[in-house]
């Protein structure tokens, strides 16, 4: 059942004991002189996909045991310039970019690596080339990863000379890791696309200064219908969902929604923020403000803080991988799954 809409933003409220417990638990273990960054999370949280900083070198690495176990994927050697961007995983392959450097519009490559098989990663797509020989400019390289399909989106050229990035039609990517398949979903002016369990979704501009909607596509390329309260939603590009779950920013990123299956209609979560870097993770949707990353539980409509300051997420399935910066600097991280947590609840 839905919780009982009264029109107003959840209630915030202390961590609980048994939260704490849980993230306390879930903490990863670092080496000496070592920053691990986490980029991803295994849907179970048994591992992440975590970039391990140690002696000037930068290593995307395959984390267990809450840190003890690492298995080498990828060493960056640019030097500081550019390297390792973006990575997700599904418990079994991981997709990640590496920038040539860091500028606004690097050029860049995209990888999968097998946790099966191991060996070396596989480049799946490049920056595309247009007819003058230069990059196309595109979106940033945000890639997404689930039941072995990897999606992104890239700029496409037109086969004019000098293309502009506010001219560039875009092309959403719908690649079959197994049989290193790649087939274009979808061509307009879209921000990157993600998964919402096996639907996939971008958000996505019909017209000139016109707000974006989202739009779907199956699993197999296939044009998509949203559920009537999706349709009718701002397309922000800080949207999330699990395929049941809906969260989205909305009022110019200040205000967070959510819709689950079954609902009536969407709930406000919280408002007045800026909000960025939404998640869903089962029953609990974690966001990032100015301030802090928080998460709210849908059973109690109640939010909590899950950092002391700023810090992000990453999550996939019911786990999450939450990291924030240290006092010297480095990340602290922890993973938590939404199964089993106790509801958040606001005062009586």
């Amino acid at each position: 059942m839905p919780p009982a809409d009264s029109g107003k933003p959840f209630c915030k409220v202390d961590t609980p004991a048994a939260w704490k417990q849980a993230q306390t638990a879930g903490m990863l273990q670092t080496e000496q002189g070592e920053s691990l960054d986490p980029m991803a999370v295994a849907p179970d949280g048994s591992s992440v996909i975590a970039a391990s900083k140690a002696a000037g070198r930068t290593t995307l690495m395959w984390v267990r045991d809450n840190g003890r176990k690492h298995t080498t994927i990828y060493t960056d050697d640019n030097d500081g310039k550019g390297g390792l961007a973006l990575a997700d995983f599904d418990g079994r392959w991981v997709v990640f970019t590496v920038n040539a450097s860091n500028d606004v519009g690097s050029t860049w490559e995209l990888f999968a690596w097998d946790s099966q098989t191991g060996g070396s990663p596989k480049s799946i797509a490049k920056t595309p080339v247009g007819a003058d020989g230069n990059p196309v400019p595109g979106p940033f390289m945000y890639p997404w990863v689930n039941n072995g399909k990897a999606t992104w989106v890239q700029g496409v050229s037109d086969g004019t000379k000098n293309q502009k990035l506010t001219d560039v039609q875009r092309q959403v990517h719908l690649y079959d890791l197994a049989s290193a398949t790649d087939k274009v979903v979808h061509t307009g002016h879209m921000a990157p696309s993600f998964f919402a369990g096996d639907t996939l979704v971008w958000p996505e501009a019909f017209t000139i200064d016109t707000p974006t909607k989202l739009t779907a596509a199956t699993a197999q390329g296939e044009p998509a219908t949203l559920p009537a309260p999706l349709a009718a939603a701002d397309g922000s590009p800080a949207s999330a969902s699990d395929g049941t779950t809906w969260a989205w920013a909305g009022g110019g990123h200040k205000n967070l929604y959510a819709w689950r299956v079954g609902w009536p209609r969407p709930v406000i979560v919280a408002e007045g923020g800026a909000i960025d870097w939404v998640h869903v993770v089962g029953d609990v949707i974690t966001w990032t403000d100015t301030t802090a990353t928080w998460a709210a539980d849908l059973r109690g409509r109640a939010y909590t803080q899950m950092t002391p300051q700023y810090g992000g997420t990453n999550t996939h399935g019911t786990a999450a991988v939450v990291s924030y910066p240290g006092p010297d600097k480095r990340s602290v991280s922890y993973v938590f799954t939404s199964a089993g947590l106790a509801p958040l609840s606001c005062p009586q």
